[in-house]
């Protein structure tokens, strides 16, 4: 799981990203796009501080939730390649890319990095935040300094940064869970004449990307199609594990222990993190009293290498995982980041251009890098993050 990502992977995005539908690659070159052009009227209504930036370096930093995690690790991969792309077209860029470790992504640590990044006048941040309120300050007093900021995979209050990268809609990556977790469901047996209860393993309460799936997965299954899927208790059926990944196994040990056939046992899980399905996959595995495979169903959201062994194990219910570009998302978080710091684009604006995504539209704030990825064992070998 902590599998350490490395550039080789940037020479295989093209493909990656033409499978994900979330990142699809243009047949174009490989230089930077030109600055985006602007009449004189809005030239000239640029802010000071965007003018100011043109013909220097531009210093951008990375901040992801933590360090040494394989979903973190392709983001920065990502990262890397828009900083490389940038400077290869001859642009002046300086990329800092640090987060705190696995077992210390907390709001703090990365307040701490914040600060110093801050002090540095670094022209831009780009973040993925643990926690959305408690971060914001900061990031509030970072743009005072005249720093633009840029959120991605999780976000801040919306004030407290210029654009947010959301890698797909909260709405259809939890679509993509409850549907294919109910159609697998259905081939062993259970439906409306024979319902299913549910539990959820998130992270903590405060990252808002995982608790906006883990509310969109518990709306869909109050329809009609899905209310068959029942959250009997969620005091008891939500688990919040933090990162820490003993903890994250432990938890999803105890789950795992309360999954089988009949009214008081859990029948599907939802890992909605990066770590938690994983989790669910190997406690699956190293349980000695295991629930049979065919009468429960395991899924979540993670990266193809950490869900591989799991899918392609006959022996295990983990048959399918949900996802996006990872490499993509951390690309067009730096790209969006040095287009604000050079006002090629501004918080306001409804469309941004890179050359490995093309044209990204901004609807209120947001770009949405695509549409969810679903990971079966028919595409798993395809990727490598």
């Amino acid at each position: 799981m902590k599998k350490r990502i490395t550039a080789l992977f940037a020479a295989g995005i093209l493909v990656v990203g033409t499978l994900t539908g979330c990142g699809k690659a243009k047949d174009t070159d490989t230089s930077a796009p030109a600055p985006a052009q602007t009449t004189k009227d809005e030239q000239s209504a640029a802010p000071a501080d965007q003018k100011d930036t043109q013909g220097k370096k531009i210093k951008i930093a990375v901040l992801p939730k933590m360090k040494g995690e394989n979903y973190w690790d392709a983001c920065q991969v990502g990262a890397e390649d828009a900083a490389k792309e940038l400077k290869d077209a001859g642009y002046d860029v300086e990329l800092l890319y640090d987060g705190p470790p696995q077992d210390q992504a907390t709001n703090q640590k990365q307040v701490d990095l914040l600060e110093g990044w801050i002090a540095q006048g670094v022209d831009a941040v780009a973040v993925g935040c643990v926690d959305a309120s408690a971060i914001s300050p900061t990031l509030k007093k970072a743009q005072e300094k005249g720093i633009k900021i840029v959120t991605f995979d999780s976000d801040s209050e919306p004030d407290a940064r210029d654009l947010f990268i959301n890698q797909a809609s909260y709405e259809g990556v939890a679509k993509a869970l409850v549907e294919n977790a109910a159609a697998e469901l259905k081939e062993k047996g259970y439906g409306p004449e024979n319902p299913v209860n549910i539990a959820i393993m998130g992270q903590t309460k405060t990252d808002t990307n995982v608790e906006a799936w883990n509310s969109n997965i518990q709306e869909l299954i109050k329809t009609d199609e899905y209310n068959w899927m029942k959250l009997q208790n969620p005091d008891s059926d939500i688990y919040y594990p933090g990162a820490d990944e003993v903890e994250t196994q432990t938890q999803a040990g105890t789950l795992i222990s309360r999954m089988g056939e009949g009214a008081d046992k859990i029948q599907c899980a939802f890992g909605i993190t990066s770590m938690t399905a994983p989790a669910l996959g190997s406690q699956y595995e190293a349980s000695t009293n295991k629930p049979p495979v065919d009468k429960i169903v395991l899924t979540g959201v993670a990266t193809p290498n950490a869900l591989k062994s799991y899918i392609l194990n006959e022996q295990n219910p983990l048959k399918f995982g949900v996802l996006w570009n990872t490499m993509d998302l951390g690309y067009l978080a730096v790209q969006a980041a040095y287009q604000l710091a050079t006002g090629d684009i501004t918080a306001d604006s409804t469309q941004m251009t890179t050359t490995r995504l093309g044209a990204s539209s901004i609807n209120g704030g947001e770009v949405l890098l695509g549409d969810p990825l679903v990971i079966t064992k028919d595409n798993v070998e395809q990727f490598d993050y």
